[in-house]
């Protein structure tokens, strides 16, 4: 491959919604595959992942958007330095959230809205876990339950799994958690730092006016 994979990956992470819809399902189980040798070998020791991985991507993709892609990738030398090869704000990184785990916050914008929520305390997600809460994954795939959920140990606040439902954070989590942890007009700071002051109605009733008519009662 004379282009660099790891541009390549980011490139397609980038038009992703639309690149997406081009494979077949045996092309996207393949790269799916590929991607999670690169993510096993994150430190880039092993170029064979990334180039695997990218060389599937190409072929399986209609010849002009492979084309498209190469170009992206360049011709420069391949450093196999994986967080310094971007392409407009995006990371081989990126489509390994995207195809292995749809997480859809990648990129230049959506991002550092991921680090910001995943930088709050929290806790691995296991089987069993009440499916009202939210669960965040990060680069790793691992997914995490925000800590602010629990009132003591492993008991979730009640209040939280009922305007988890009301936001629908089992389809939206990252929209949930940014409500609960963002300072909002509503009140001086986060909705989560209300928890537990008897501001349970408000909770409520300030999730289900974000929701409207659709929301859960």
């Amino acid at each position: 491959m004379r282009v660099n994979p790891f541009t390549v990956l980011a490139a397609a992470a980038a038009d992703w919604q639309r690149l997406s819809g081009l494979l077949e399902p045996g092309a996207r189980r393949t790269l799916s595959e590929r991607l999670s040798r690169l993510r096993a070998g994150a430190d880039a020791s092993d170029p064979t992942a990334v180039l695997a991985a990218a060389q599937t991507l190409l072929d399986a993709l209609p010849a002009d958007e492979s084309a498209r892609l190469q170009q992206h990738g360049g011709t420069g030398r391949f450093t196999h330095q994986p967080q310094s090869e971007l392409y407009e704000g995006y990371a081989a990184g990126d489509l390994c959230m995207l195809v292995l785990d749809g997480n859809p916050m990648v990129g230049p914008v959506l991002g550092p809205v991921r680090e910001r929520l995943l930088s709050a305390p929290s806790t691995p997600w296991s089987e069993g876990a009440d499916p009202r809460l939210i669960a965040l994954s990060g680069t790793d795939g691992r997914r995490r339950l925000p800590l602010f959920q629990f009132e003591a140990g492993a008991m979730p606040w009640r209040i939280v799994l009922e305007v988890n439902s009301v936001l629908r954070a089992a389809t939206d989590p990252w929209g949930a958690a940014d409500w609960w942890l963002s300072r909002t007009t509503w009140w001086d700071g986060t909705p989560a730092a209300l928890l537990g002051r008897g501001r349970d109605a408000e909770l409520l009733g300030a999730a289900r006016e974000l929701a409207g008519p659709e929301g859960e009662e």
